[in-house]
């Protein structure tokens, strides 16, 4: 069950020639959210993370994108589903129409809506590095889809190699993010990330953990530089994303950390995330 730029469908092969051409090139952003019975969490802040990555891929925004339009669609392809778990993941895809051309350089764009079920339970995972391509640091990695590749590639190592997930490093190798979303390690009573300026995707779930902890924990500094050889002084190590939720490490090299706290922080985290209707 697809929502193809507004219009619900039961699978691809239902889609328009016209609309379906355009899977024939890579998406220009990918956008994943979390769904509560039904209603966005963060909606506003999704909604200008969304339209901030449409206006730097310059391309033509449609004047209906407004701020509840994909809560609509949304509630739309749940209706055509006829189904509403208590949580989703809900995947948007935006896609250019045309080519660019001289003539015509901004061009119009399209959407993939899909929705799966998702329980946001914790689960448990060990860690690799992946090194062998690097991260650059800078503004134009803070975007999801510039290094999509990279992680996927990433992620292929872990599993070849028996692991649950990588690290990935940027061109100062420094820890940049995983293969299954930001990461967080807890040394004490700290928590540290790596800041944006490292190379980290800029997303909507990292920003609201941060707001999280800087209210709910009363936790300062948490962005920084991190070092590879400081993960392995941390107590706690986990991931978080929409797409993966929240993933306790138990494992990196020959270090293994403890999750209670993780997993406290999980529970609080999706209490909060249920408040931002």
């Amino acid at each position: 069950m697809i929502n193809f730029d507004g219009n619900c469908f039961s699978s691809l092969k239902a889609v328009p020639e016209e609309l379906l051409s355009t899977l024939t090139s890579l998406p220009i952003h990918t956008h994943h959210l979390i769904v509560f019975k039904g209603k966005i969490s963060l909606l506003e802040a999704h909604y200008f993370s969304i339209m901030a990555a449409l206006r730097r891929f310059r391309v033509d925004i449609p004047m209906h994108f407004a701020l509840d339009y994909f809560q609509e669609q949304t509630d739309r392809l749940n209706y055509f589903n006829n189904t509403l778990a208590d949580v989703q993941k809900l995947s948007l895809k935006f896609y250019r129409k045309k080519d660019p051309t001289h003539a015509a350089a901004v061009t119009p764009i399209c959407f993939l809506m899909q929705i799966d079920q998702s329980s946001w339970d914790s689960c448990t995972l060990n860690l690799t590095l992946f090194k062998d391509h690097y991260i650059f640091a800078d503004d134009y990695s803070n975007l999801v889809q510039t290094n999509a590749s990279l992680r996927i590639l990433g992620q292929v190592f872990a599993y070849e190699n028996g692991f649950g997930a990588a690290l990935l490093i940027n061109n100062h190798k420094r820890l940049v993010e995983s293969t299954h979303g930001s990461v967080f390690l807890i040394k004490n009573e700290n928590l540290q990330t790596p800041a944006l300026s490292e190379g980290a995707v800029n997303t909507v779930l990292r920003s609201a953990f941060i707001d999280f902890l800087k209210k709910k924990r009363k936790i300062e500094g948490v962005e920084t530089e991190i070092s590879v050889f400081s993960i392995q002084q941390a107590q706690e190590v986990f991931l978080i994303s929409s797409a993966h939720g929240f993933v306790n490490i138990s494992q990196f090299r020959k270090k293994r950390f403890e999750t209670q706290k993780s997993e406290a922080l999980a529970e609080q985290f999706l209490d909060y995330m249920k408040n931002q209707l």
